[in-house]
């Protein structure tokens, strides 16, 4: 028995060894600029078994670049809804797109609550408090450490607010809609060792999160005392309705600001990731993306030679058409999509030649939501 206890004590003492401990110096403080990149369609990266010393190769990845300069809260234009909060995290020029409150301590980096473009992309405004905050990040953070935590999220929206596809699919005429999400989270610290992205190698450790959360859409209907909330889930389209699991890596430096990179996946046995966001060093695209809390499109590499990836990005849930045009005039590449939110597609331009191409997105309804300019280049 001693001999066994021995073996794993010696086992524990091995994995532990050369791992870092992450504290609360990597929480963003007042007067940070956090960089990061968007890789909606990663290739060549695999998510490993859990344990130490592991060796992960990021360095494919390339993604569309975005800022986020940290203010204190009591710059926000919301602030006296978010009296816990001590960060701020203005979207767009101004905080014209919205604003995301946080709050930062010796133990927890938290998210307080946003104000800005709905969680569902249904193009309204909300202010939605999380309700308990959303931990980010823990102070100390080790291998092995394990946690459990839960948060709710309550939004109400006037019918009249709401695109008529959404309120036409109803059985009923609500006076309002609200949106109510459940989630509950564990977080497991399942690995550690070294992770290279476009730019830099980092030691890290890797944190396992499986969230479980169930969306509803409810309808108030009724007058006065006899009003009641009903659930509507079931006539309203949309993937991201009813119960879902949500799994995703966490990669954190215990000196960098920005989480070295966030590996989402399918939450199936094979975890294909999906997209990444990771720490921006500035290196493999040109395009850099200011987050406006409105609907646009940008294509990367720009310029680009056989492929390039087109982020969809705050769009309001619908089918849409995705077209390139030459110099002239003509349409050179149609394709239709579903798009709800953010979404990431590849294209192959090899039979493009080299030149100027103007690219858009179409919506159901005829409406350009945006037009800009690609380069095609051949080697």
């Amino acid at each position: 028995m001693k001999k066994v206890l021995l073996f794993i004590f010696i086992l524990v003492s091995f994995q532990l060894m050369g791992q870092i401990t992450v504290t609360s110096s990597s929480f963003p403080t007042v007067g940070d600029t956090l960089r990061t990149a968007l890789d909606g369609a990663p290739q060549g990266i695999e998510i490993t078994a859990s344990g130490g010393d592991q060796v992960w190769d990021f360095s494919s990845l390339q993604g569309v670049m975005a800022e986020a300069v940290v203010l204190p809260a009591s710059e926000g234009m919301n602030s006296d809804l978010f009296p816990s909060a001590n960060l701020l995290f203005p979207i767009g020029v101004d905080g014209v797109g919205g604003e995301s409150y946080g709050f930062s301590d010796a133990d927890n980096y938290q998210l307080v609550g946003y104000v800005g473009p709905d969680p569902i992309n249904l193009g309204i405004n909300v202010r939605v408090p999380f309700s308990p905050p959303i931990i980010e990040r823990r102070s100390p953070m080790n291998f092995f450490d394990v946690n459990n935590t839960s948060f709710a999220i309550l939004v109400a929206f006037p019918t009249d607010s709401l695109p008529g596809e959404i309120t036409n699919d109803l059985p009923i005429v609500p006076d309002s809609i609200r949106l109510r999400v459940a989630s509950t989270r564990t977080d497991v610290v399942d690995g550690w060792g070294t992770l290279t992205i476009p730019g830099g190698t980092y030691e890290v450790l890797r944190e396992k999160r499986i969230e479980s959360r169930e969306t509803i859409i409810e309808a108030k209907v009724g007058i006065g005392p006899f009003a009641t909330w009903v659930d509507v889930t079931d006539f309203l389209p949309g993937d991201f309705l009813g119960p879902n699991t949500v799994t995703s890596y966490i990669f954190v430096n215990d000196q960098e600001k920005e989480n070295i990179a966030e590996v989402m996946v399918t939450s199936d046995e094979a975890e294909t990731p999906i997209a990444v966001t990771y720490k921006s060093n500035d290196v493999i695209t040109n395009v850099k993306y200011l987050d406006t809390g409105r609907a646009d499109i940008f294509a990367y590499p720009n310029p680009a030679i056989n492929n390039v990836r087109i982020n969809f990005l705050n769009i309001t849930p619908g089918n849409y058409t995705f077209r390139i045009f030459n110099i002239l005039g003509k349409e050179v590449v149609n394709k239709q999509y579903q798009i709800n939110g953010d979404q990431t597609i590849g294209i192959n331009i090899d039979t493009l030649q080299k030149g100027t191409y103007l690219y858009n997105l179409t919506d159901a309804k005829g409406k350009i939501l945006k037009t800009k300019r690609l380069m095609v280049i051949r080697p």
